[in-house]
């Protein structure tokens, strides 16, 4: 559950530092004060857009954090576990950081280490389920009907998957479309591919070919220029009489036989010694070179036209020579797409598969709905009578469409009738405003009621109930909180006398005249004056005072 939030420079709060018990707590306060920033900060906590309004006027950043207990919360344990974000100095320990600053950046961190506004919104559905103050005009849409009905039945992964069927549908149908249309055209492009494959195949390439060619190529046609240096090059080394050999070895004879009488002769008789031993060397290499060497007019030729050849083809493609295997290999793939893409046959046959699973799915999916609307619609109706809807009965429909859809095959209809034998009709057409904030409010406990989510948060549900229907409501929402923590925005003090805890927000100004928002938890005494401004009986405070005290006993 939530233990702490703090707050920093965010829209009207300067700071705020609040401990957060277990039970029911009530936030109540002037319109206008403030009462729902701190709801509005835990929405951004846990993954809500933000952007530089969210700043207080002034201030560099909005900062803001929450720790969580969540000893007893497998859910959110496995997801830290999963996503490596658990605090090693405590398990039992969530810490969620959020900054925004002026300029409209943010950043997130969970547990010290920086998250993603995606990884914050999957943590926040396992800590915080939060029931806005215009919860029961989505109850007006279509849409919101199914997606709430889907989510308290624990639909929502078979739905997605459903979706993603259906997206492949679409996706094939396209592509079969597409691919009947441009028969004509993928038949060219698949006859210049082959085209462009059966030249190049024809070549029979070996890897590394065209270079080993270019390089016998350029040796045979130098053949007789290479001979011709290199037995020059020999004979002037060793064969000529005197050659350079024969003559380094003399004179190295000779300045040997002078060591004896000048040592300083030394260096340059062992240089030219070496200088021997590296001509002896050097000829042993022209002769061997010489021996494997000779001109071959016919292997030229024949290097030559294959040259050509693989030269005249590449020209064609318009490729250098070295790029034909690459362009082969290119092709061959772009041709068994180009294929692929126009075998229709293999195509429906995919599509037809595709559409069975999505059947299937489908009707699988339809009966849960059915089985899962009269459990909803049994549940509400439980309420109907504490919330003084008189005879009016509650129903969740499964209306089946004409056409299969990404979400399936029927439409969710919440209707309502006037009495049990009476006609259902939309609650769109029927519900008034305050019928309509009653529906959402059974709802919302239904909802809660069924889902493992520890923290319920109720921002004015309870909008257009008044009287004793609003006794009702806070007794509900009061035994919401023996069994998980509950808080709620409130301006009705039947509600706000039901709470375990009570904060008042109060809105100040400071000496420049800049708005700061205040919270205050309330002692006993406390609590009698703010419920008696809420029941605002002007001019007789002592008797709203009394039926404060009255509503606290209660």
């Amino acid at each position: 559950m939530l233990v702490a939030l703090s707050v920093q420079q965010f829209v009207i709060v300067e700071r705020l530092d609040l401990d957060i018990e277990s039970g029911f707590t009530v936030m109540t306060g002037e319109t206008g004060a403030g009462k729902s920033i701190l709801i509005d900060a835990l929405d951004l906590l846990l993954g809500g857009r933000g952007d530089a309004s969210v700043v207080r006027e002034s201030a560099a950043k909005a900062d803001l954090s929450a720790r969580f207990d969540i000893a007893q919360l497998e859910a959110t344990r496995q997801w830290l576990g999963d996503s490596e974000l658990i605090a090693d100095e405590d398990p039992d320990a969530l810490l969620i950081r959020r900054v925004v600053e002026s300029s409209g950046k943010s950043k997130g961190w969970i547990n010290g280490q920086p998250a993603t506004l995606t990884q914050l919104r999957e943590l926040g559905e396992t800590l915080v389920d939060i029931h806005g103050q215009h919860a029961h005009q989505a109850l007006l849409r279509p849409q919101a009907q199914r997606v709430l009905l889907d989510a308290h039945a624990g639909l929502t992964d078979t739905c997605k998957e459903l979706a993603q069927q259906w997206r492949e549908i679409q996706r094939l149908e396209q592509a079969l479309a597409d691919a009947e249309q441009q028969a004509q055209s993928l038949a060219s492009l698949r006859e210049q591919l082959e085209w462009k494959i059966e030249e190049i195949s024809a070549l029979k390439l070996a890897p590394g070919e065209w270079e080993s060619l270019s390089e016998e190529q350029k040796r045979l046609a130098h053949a007789a220029e290479l001979l011709q240096a290199s037995q020059s090059a020999l004979q002037s080394i060793a064969e000529e009489d005197p050659s350079i050999l024969t003559q380094v070895e003399k004179m190295n004879l000779r300045l040997t036989g002078l060591i004896d009488k000048d040592p300083r002769l030394a260096p340059a008789a062992s240089a030219l010694e070496t200088a021997a031993i590296g001509l002896r060397e050097a000829a042993d290499a022209m002769r061997r070179y010489l021996d494997r060497s000779d001109l071959d007019p016919q292997r030229l030729a024949e290097v030559e036209e294959r040259v050509q050849v693989i030269f005249n083809v590449a020209r064609k493609l318009k490729v250098r020579p070295e790029q034909l295997p690459d362009l082969l290999s290119a092709t061959e793939t772009e041709l068994s797409r180009a294929t692929q893409a126009a075998d229709t046959k293999a195509m429906q046959q995919a599509l037809t598969e595709t559409r069975k699973r999505f059947d299937a799915l489908a009707a699988t999916l339809s009966a849960q709905r059915t089985k899962a609307c009269r459990a909803l619609s049994t549940a509400v109706n439980h309420w109907f009578g504490q919330l003084a809807m008189g005879e009016m009965r509650f129903e969740a429909v499964c209306e089946p469409r004409d056409k299969p859809a990404a979400h399936g095959l029927e439409d969710i209809t919440f209707m309502l009738k006037n009495h049990a034998q009476g006609n259902a009709y939309p609650i769109n057409r029927v519900a008034s405003g305050g019928e309509l904030a009653r529906i959402s409010l059974a709802i919302a406990v239904v909802t809660a009621s069924s889902n493992k989510i520890p923290t319920l948060i109720f921002d004015e549900v309870d909008s257009g109930i008044g009287g004793n229907v609003a006794h009702t409501v806070g007794q509900l929402l009061r035994q919401l909180g023996e069994t998980r923590q509950v808080m709620c925005v409130t301006h009705l003090p039947q509600v706000a006398a039901r709470g375990h805890h009570h904060l008042r927000v109060l809105k100040q100004r400071r000496d420049s005249g800049a708005p700061v928002s205040a919270l205050t938890e309330l002692d006993a005494e406390q609590r009698v004056e703010e419920i008696a401004r809420m029941l605002g009986d002007q001019g007789a405070e002592k008797t709203s005072r009394e039926h404060a005290r009255s509503l606290l006993t209660l």
